[in-house]
């Protein structure tokens, strides 16, 4: 059988897909994955037999004349036997609906947007744990007849190419694993889901008055400003942010012992290599679906809603805080998060 599976964005929902497609494909051995995604996402996929990383760059292919185009590309590889969307917005309804037409059987990502809405309602919330989103992706194949779980552990793997480049940074740069090595990814795309900055020093102060650890600072290219100045306040911090491929930061996640992050990609990449992660929750909640997987759950730092009723106030983390003191994530004390650690 041949599947063509879509999802382009954001980063840590594609990379949600990795322990799914993985465990479909180990539960059905004649079953061949193309995976269609933003190009930047392939080392995500590394070493996954049976499955083909599609790149697309979707600027190429705006409008409902460029996904007609993108269609026609992707048809052109098949024949397909499924198409299955587990992006289901407008512009892969649109490629899916094209794939329909020609007699392809789809299969649809349901997002559960409706009990979303009403776990962030403002105000008689109905607070309960919904689906995470790995469960929803593997529905989708199961309604497309693929039997399957989602696989647990290392699944976002790391290749030769990457390990070895850093390895050599490591020595140009004298890092010697002669201590625990720390992540610490400490902004999202929201400030509604990013622990104050001063918590953050007082956590790198806190771990920097035992000797037993060195701290990476994790982020993106957006975040290379902010992390260099932190690093350069404490000498048992170094910045990471804006210096590797994407491939190499998944190496190098793969070389430490634990990660504190947001509710962010960080969070999802952590879990996702086997790495123990302690997450920071502020407007945002894990009941919408979104969790660190891998038992990571017992590591997660909030405030309970029956301490702070306004929350969560967000699915995404992208409405901002009505209160305007974001609470949430002032509230939560350094002390918490070392414990966890």
């Amino acid at each position: 059988m041949r599947l063509l599976v879509i999802r382009f964005s954001a980063m840590g929902d594609v990379a949600l897909t990795v322990p799914v497609i993985r465990g479909v494909l180990a539960a059905n051995p004649e079953l061949q994955v193309t995976m269609v995604s933003n190009a930047r996402f392939e080392p995500f996929f590394y070493a996954i037999e049976r499955l083909t990383f599609q790149r697309v760059t979707l600027e190429n292919y705006r409008g409902a004349g460029g996904m007609y185009r993108l269609y026609r590309r992707l048809a052109a590889k098949g024949p397909w036997d499924a198409v299955l969307d587990l992006h289901s917005v407008i512009r892969t309804w649109a490629i899916a609906g094209f794939f329909k037409l020609s007699g392809v059987p789809v299969f649809r990502l349901d997002k559960g947007r409706k009990e979303k809405k009403a776990l962030v309602k403002h105000g008689h919330k109905t607070l309960k744990p919904l689906k995470h989103t790995t469960e929803r992706y593997l529905e989708v194949f199961h309604a497309a007849g693929l039997p399957g779980e989602v696989m647990p552990g290392d699944v976002i793997r790391k290749n030769a190419r990457a390990d070895k480049s850093l390895q050599k940074f490591f020595a140009e740069n004298g890092l010697i694993k002669n201590k625990k090595w720390l992540g610490i990814a400490p902004f999202s795309l929201h400030r509604e889901k990013t622990w104050p900055l001063s918590k953050v020093t007082g956590l790198i102060e806190a771990l920097g008055k035992h000797e037993a650890y060195q701290i990476f600072l994790l982020g993106g290219q957006e975040d290379v400003d902010k992390l260099k100045n932190i690093a350069a306040l404490y000498p048992h911090c170094r910045n990471m942010a804006g210096i590797f491929s994407l491939d190499e930061e998944i190496a190098l996640i793969h070389h430490l012992e634990a990660v504190v992050a947001m509710d962010s990609f960080n969070m999802h990449l952590a879990a996702l290599c086997g790495v123990k992660v302690v997450s920071v929750w502020g407007a945002t909640h894990p009941y919408a679906g979104f969790g660190p997987l891998n038992g990571n759950d017992q590591y997660i730092v909030q405030l309970p809603p029956e301490e702070l009723s306004c929350r969560p106030c967000s699915v995404f983390g992208s409405k901002p805080c009505y209160r305007q003191d974001w609470a949430c994530l002032t509230g939560i004390p350094v002390q918490d998060v070392l414990q966890h650690l």
